[in-house]
């Protein structure tokens, strides 16, 4: 097996299983049932996948794949499952009614568009770039064909998830719209904006810590401040920042005079959150769905992140 095709299945596997199995947003029982799991890695995976392509073939900054991952949150909530304007959509609590104006979940929409753009596609993405790196401004995928399969199978994805949440909410054509207006201006920022970094960590443990607080505070933000009844402007104001300083961080990603060591400490801060807290969301008798297993996810990933912290020291140690 090729180098290509490792890292390609690394990150098939590695963008659904952060976003959704390690948060505990899909919990084992979910995550592993082979429906669930077909789908969420060519959702998830085949998404990442088109996602870094596209950066590669049109040779946009490292900082856009942040952009078109907000595009892929917008496709996989607004026009997938619908959840930027279904006030009924299960995972939604207080933001079903709090920051929802003329039919559409703003302060949610601004959320999960964050959330995926961030945790769902970029970290993963930099990560497997770090574990190969030497593919790391390299296509993957160099057959037209198996490019146009991906792409194929993966707005399939799209029809089923939107034609089976279809009777449940339908979409009116303003709210295509919006959610087509979102992408332009998120593509468009992708190919123009240039973002030097904010801040250069200088240790690994300063990178981590920092990617872990930011995490922290975007669920403060988001989860945390609607309870205070506050008005939803400054809550969205103060995730715009948190986002701006989101992209002006992770620029470092992309920056080759840091070594890959701190790196890659600052993209598994945000996951180590779900390592802290995967304990808390299996004891939680609230939940509705069964969180059985997350304890022992987070440990294995926990375990992972380490030996990857060691395998590339170990590395950029011989290089040295």
């Amino acid at each position: 097996m090729n180098e290509r095709v490792k890292a390609s299945i690394s990150l098939i596997l590695l963008s659904p299983m952060i976003a959704e199995l390690l948060s505990s947003s899909s919990p084992p029982i979910e995550f592993f049932n082979p429906v669930a799991f077909i789908y969420l890695t060519t959702f998830y995976g085949f998404g990442s996948i088109l996602v870094r392509e596209f950066r590669i073939r049109l040779d946009l900054p490292y900082v856009s794949l942040i952009f078109l991952g907000f595009i892929y949150g917008v496709i996989e909530e607004g026009i997938a499952v619908k959840s930027f304007f279904n006030p009924e959509w299960p995972d939604l609590g207080i933001l079903a009614w709090y920051g929802r104006f003329y039919g559409v979940n703003w302060i949610w929409m601004q959320a999960l568009i964050i959330y995926h753009g961030f945790i769902s596609i970029f970290i993963p993405i930099a990560l497997v770039d770090i574990i190969y790196y030497s593919l790391r401004n390299e296509r993957y995928i160099h057959s037209r064909k198996t490019l146009l399969i991906i792409m194929l199978i993966y707005l399939i994805d799209v029809l089923l998830f939107n034609l089976g949440y279809m009777g449940s909410y339908p979409l009116y054509p303003y709210q295509y719209i919006i959610c087509i207006i979102l992408m332009v201006i998120f593509y468009l920022a992708g190919r123009r904006i240039r973002l030097k970094p904010i801040y250069n960590p200088g240790r690994p443990l300063t990178a981590w810590i920092i990617g872990f607080i930011w995490m922290t505070f975007f669920y403060i933000i988001y989860f945390s401040l609607p309870h205070l009844n506050i008005t939803p402007l400054l809550t969205s104001i103060l995730g715009l920042i948190h986002a701006y300083l989101g992209l002006r961080y992770y620029t470092t990603a992309g920056e080759e005079g840091i070594s890959r060591r701190i790196r890659l400490a600052g993209l598994i801060g945000p996951p180590s959150l779900f390592i802290v807290l995967s304990p808390f969301m299996e004891m939680d008798k609230t939940r509705p769905d069964n969180p059985a297993g997350m304890t022992i996810v987070g440990i294995i990933f926990a375990i992972y992140f380490i030996l990857l912290y060691r395998r590339i020291s170990d590395t950029q140690r011989i290089e040295n």
